[in-house]
C-alpha cells in the first residue's frame, strides 16, 4: 500500500498537534516561540520540495525540529530505554534550507520529551530501516542516546538566548 495524500495529511496535521505541545512548554518558561500554522504540500511530489522550508517551532535560538515517536520514554535521558535515537531521515536533513540548533523528541505515550543538540551532528550515523508509514526502505540518521538531553537543558539555553538576544546577540551553540 502505498503512502496516501490521506496517510500525508493525517501525520502532518499530528505533527503539527505535537509542535504546539513543545512550543506551548517553551512559552510557558517565559520565551519568545513562533509555531507556523498547519499547511501541506500541494500534491505528493511536492513534498520534499514543501519540507525543505518547513520550520516546526521557531525560537529567538533558531529552528527547532520536533518529532513525535510511538515509543514510550522519559524525560530523563539517563532512563531512556534504547540504545539510541532516530534522528531524521538523511534525504530531510540534507534538504533542509535552515538546518535546525536542536529536535525535541515527544513520546506520544508518555508526553516527555528529550532533546538533541545537532552539534552532535559529526556523531550521527546512517542506518537504513523500514519505514512503515512510506513502505519502503530509507537512509536515517541515528544517534547514540548518550548525546540525548533533558528539556532543562534547552530551557536553560533558550533563557540564555533570550538574555543575550537583547542587543541583537543571537547564539545558536547549544550549551552543556
Amino acid at each position: 500500500m502505498a503512502w496516501t495524500d490521506r496517510d500525508y495529511k493525517k501525520a502532518f496535521t499530528a505533527g503539527h498537534e505535537t509542535n504546539l505541545f513543545v512550543a506551548k512548554e517553551i512559552v510557558s518558561w517565559g520565551i519568545w516561540v513562533r509555531c507556523p500554522p498547519l499547511e501541506f504540500a500541494s500534491d505528493a511530489s511536492k513534498i520534499v520540495e514543501f519540507s525543505r522550508n518547513e520550520k516546526d517551532v521557531e525560537t529567538r535560538a533558531g529552528v527547532i525540529e520536533v518529532k513525535g515517536q510511538g515509543r514510550e520514554f522519559t524525560g530523563d535521558p539517563a532512563s531512556f530505554p534504547y540504545p539510541s535515537q532516530i534522528v531524521d531521515t538523511v534525504e530531510s536533513w540534507e534538504s533542509k534550507e535552515s538546518k535546525p540548533f536542536a529536535y525535541v523528541f515527544v513520546s506520544n505515550k508518555t508526553r516527555q520529551c528529550l532533546v538533541l543538540p545537532t552539534k552532535s551532528r559529526p556523531t550521527w550515523r546512517v542506518e537504513r530501516k523500514f519505514d512503515r508509514f512510506k513502505k519502503r526502505s530509507i537512509d536515517f540518521y541515528v544517534v547514540d542516546k548518550g548525546r540525548l538531553c533533558s528539556m532543562e537543558v534547552l530551557r536553560a539555553h533558550l533563557l540564555s538566548v533570550e538574555v543575550d538576544g537583547v542587543d541583537g546577540e543571537r547564539t545558536t551553540d547549544m550549551r552543556f
